[in-house]
């Protein structure tokens, strides 16, 4: 995910956690160091998509800016008065170089909306609706809309259906709009039967629990490289996962039922959404040992409905005893995990991990992974290791 991706964010979704003296501060997925302070980021428009990158930067520069928001107002006087898509769109790209915004992205989706550029509109409007633009129905259409014109169908169906089930209430806009005119007129009993199950109010509260936990997810960028190279995160209250979103999370309850306590959850980044899955990563930490504690990130896939298909923790590690393992995802769902026996500077069975940092890694084994067409994550190969 581009160098930026060194840095996982904190802030308003991206997670670690760390501690100076921590065993792997230089080294683990997951460690934090004083010694390579974060680094301060400055979005380029190669950036403005990878979420990570752009969630970073809003936790760094926490305060609003009033430049960013007079290139938007410049922007929105060139698309809506005076209809220069063109300039309206470097205009929205501008301003949220200077300062993303979830208004800015809304509004440059439904400039490339106008442009037939339905595939960028669709980037934009999850940006948008990942940075909480309200009203959240008014994205979803959208979304609905930029589908059906990709002839995507099954997904415009859905994200329609869920635009209504949030609070879009302008059914003869629906039933007008020229956007979803493809999927009204070649999918006609598909369009009927989702529109009477979003008006009949049908799993009403369970598609909007499922779409406010999967919008806390940014969408990455491809390669995901989970490994040392992504630096040193550090954890946010604002992307814990709450105990209201536990159905998602299977490890918040243990054995018996009770709510497991002693570990964190936090949202990391969405890796695929389509017709059949979506992909998540969420990141663990065992809040008992604070900030020395080890990060485990987990891949997980669900239904469209939000129900678990699958899941499998593919980096960091849950104790420092164990081997350290690294991956890194490719755009076509598949996946390396690489495991690393590590050193370190003292005997961990005398000295233990606390201010013990590591001092060498040995890669001993690899294997190699991909997400199905149905969400199951199945084991593919053994990956050769040079000696």
């Amino acid at each position: 995910m581009k160098n930026l991706l060194y840095v996982i964010a904190m802030g308003v979704f991206l997670a670690s956690c760390g501690n100076p003296a921590a065993p792997d501060s230089e080294n683990q997925v997951g460690g934090k160091s004083n010694e390579q302070p974060v680094e301060q980021i400055k979005l380029s428009e190669s950036d403005l998509f990878d979420g990570e990158s752009v969630r970073l930067f809003l936790f760094q520069n926490p305060k609003a800016n009033q430049e960013s928001n007079q290139q938007f107002l410049n922007a929105l006087d060139e698309f809506k008065n005076k209809k220069n898509l063109n300039a309206a769109a470097s205009g929205f790209l501008t301003s949220i170089m200077t300062y993303p915004s979830s208004k800015a992205y809304y509004e440059l989706g439904n400039v490339y909306m106008e442009q037939s550029n339905y595939q960028q509109a669709l980037n934009a409007y999850s940006m948008a609706e990942k940075l909480g633009y309200e009203p959240f129905s008014k994205v979803l259409f959208n979304v609905a809309c930029a589908y059906s014109q990709l002839k995507n169908y099954p997904m415009s169906a859905d994200y329609l259906q869920y635009a209504i089930q949030s609070g879009y209430a302008n059914i003869d806009n629906i039933e007008k709009d020229a956007d979803l005119k493809n999927l009204r007129e070649e999918e006609p009993y598909l369009y009927k039967s989702k529109m009477t199950l979003a008006l009949n109010g049908v799993s009403d509260v369970e598609n909007l629990h499922w779409l406010q936990f999967k919008r806390n997810f940014v969408q990455a960028s491809f390669p995901i490289n989970l490994t040392d190279n992504q630096g040193k995160p550090v954890l946010d209250e604002k992307n814990r996962i709450s105990y209201d979103f536990e159905r998602f999370i299977s490890e918040m309850r243990d054995e018996r039922f009770s709510r497991e306590v002693s570990k964190g959850f936090f949202n990391f980044v969405q890796v695929a959404e389509n017709n059949q899955f979506v992909a998540l990563i969420y990141i663990v930490k065992d809040e008992f040992n604070g900030d020395m504690s080890p990060l485990t990130y987990r891949l997980v896939t669900f239904t469209k409905e939000g129900k678990i298909i699958d899941k499998k923790e593919i980096a960091g590690r849950e104790d420092y005893s164990e081997n350290l393992k690294m991956c890194t995802i490719n755009k076509d769902l598949t996946f390396t995990i690489s495991y690393y026996e590590t050193t370190f500077q003292k005997d961990p069975e005398e000295e233990g991990y606390y201010e013990n940092p590591i001092v060498s890694k040995k890669k001993v084994s690899a294997e190699k992974y991909r997400i199905s067409s149905s969400g199951k994550i199945q084991y593919v190969s053994p990956v050769t290791v040079s000696a």
